[in-house]
């Protein structure tokens, strides 16, 4: 080989060596976990491309929202100590403020019923077996472990009446496999649930393909279910490391996305309305907390775990600052889903005001963000809830 050959093939090798040395560094960047938000510091983001939604909707099959196991709550060994120094610190200042809930749109249902023919005719057929003794327990109003719970739509009627249309299971991806939270629609087409399931702090990334399905119920999807296209938590969220603290992690840990359209082209608020909600009102409030747990306070597994739509109600108490606690026998799964202030069924109300975050295991207690100017009102800005 002459002189010239042997620079042209060092020159061929240094150059394929260098290629291959970009893309091996290329794959072992970790991906981007945040997007900043330019005109609110106070929020993160991530944005999901039609591609994404499609590939998540073809994925989420009856079969596979079914099988997702629930989303670890924000979990403390008990005993349940107060963190003095967070029960001490500033509170949010700002107005209180609401947002009233929303019907859904002029025959809606009759378009769900043409869209979801089987899952309506499953809530026929269900009828048939069920006593209305299965409905209309008593609430109760108490303090720390002092509580009422029940099964909310294991009759069937219930299950497409406000504001239950609006809450449901939101099933997503993790690095370990599937997994799900509960969520409720509020304004703007947007999903309100904790921030716990949708970005994980301990390896900093988010998790991926959320499928928000309303009114679920056993299998039954009444309402489709409405692809994630943006979702959003707060920096402050992010922003947190180490091992769960329920006195300081719980008031951080709230989540909306704004969600596409099922597929029968509703929109999510066209479909199943929206919830209202609250912030900044007082720590001792009556609440009904909704949503679908799969292990109880012991994080024991529960019968017909995360099949239905389960309650507890109770007076709640200040745990902490921006941290409020209520009385439940309820765990893992029920993460995400609604504190309801003026829970009135049928009617077309209910505010939400905080999202079941964290637990001490072994305390018949749950515990939850007070809603305020800085947490859902950030948010939701941004959202445009």
């Amino acid at each position: 080989m002459n002189r010239i050959s042997r620079i042209t093939a060092l020159f061929t090798m240094t150059v394929l060596l260098l290629v291959l040395a970009l893309t091996l560094g290329a794959q072992a960047q970790p991906p981007e976990p945040v997007q900043r938000d330019p005109f609110n510091s106070d929020v993160v983001s991530i944005s999901i491309s039609p591609a994404e939604q499609e590939a998540a909707l073809a994925f989420w099959t009856r079969e596979a929202i079914a099988a997702a196991q629930p989303m670890e709550m924000l979990v403390q060994l008990g005993p349940a100590k107060v963190n003095e120094a967070a029960l001490l610190e500033e509170e949010a200042t700002g107005p209180l403020g609401f947002v009233a809930a929303g019907v859904a749109a002029p025959g809606a249902d009759k378009e769900a019923q043409a869209a979801y023919p089987l899952d309506w005719a499953a809530l026929e057929e269900n009828l048939k077996e069920t006593a209305v003794a299965d409905l209309d327990p008593l609430g109760l109003t108490g303090t720390s472990q002092v509580y009422t719970s029940y099964t909310v739509n294991q009759w069937q009627p219930a299950q497409t009446i406000y504001p239950h249309k609006g809450v449901g299971r939101l099933s997503f991806s993790t690095p370990s496999g599937t997994s799900y939270c509960s969520a409720t629609s509020i304004s703007g087409n947007v999903m309100l649930t904790a921030a716990h399931c949708l970005y994980d702090t301990t390896s900093n990334r988010w998790y991926s393909r959320w499928a928000f399905t309303p009114a679920y119920r056993d299998g039954n999807a009444p309402y489709g279910t409405f692809l994630a296209t943006t979702c959003w938590v707060l920096t402050a969220y992010v922003n947190l490391s180490g091992s769960v603290h329920c006195d300081t992690w719980a008031r951080h840990d709230v989540g909306v996305c704004k969600m596409g359209k099922n597929s029968a082209g509703q929109t999510l608020n066209q479909a199943v309305g929206y919830m209202g909600r609250m912030w900044n009102y007082s720590y001792i409030r009556h609440f009904h907390n909704l949503g679908y747990p799969w292990r109880n306070y012991n994080n024991v597994l529960i019968t017909d775990a995360g099949k239905y739509l389960r309650t507890c109600v109770a007076e709640s108490f200040q745990r902490t600052t921006e941290t409020r606690g209520m009385g439940c026998n309820w765990g893992p799964g029920i993460s995400g889903g609604p504190w309801v202030i003026a829970y009135a069924p049928p009617l077309v109300s209910g505010y939400a005001d905080g999202v079941n975050s964290c637990l001490f295991v072994g305390t018949q207690n749950i515990y939850a963000p007070r809603f305020n100017s800085n947490n859902i009102v950030p948010l939701c800005t941004t959202a445009g809830c």
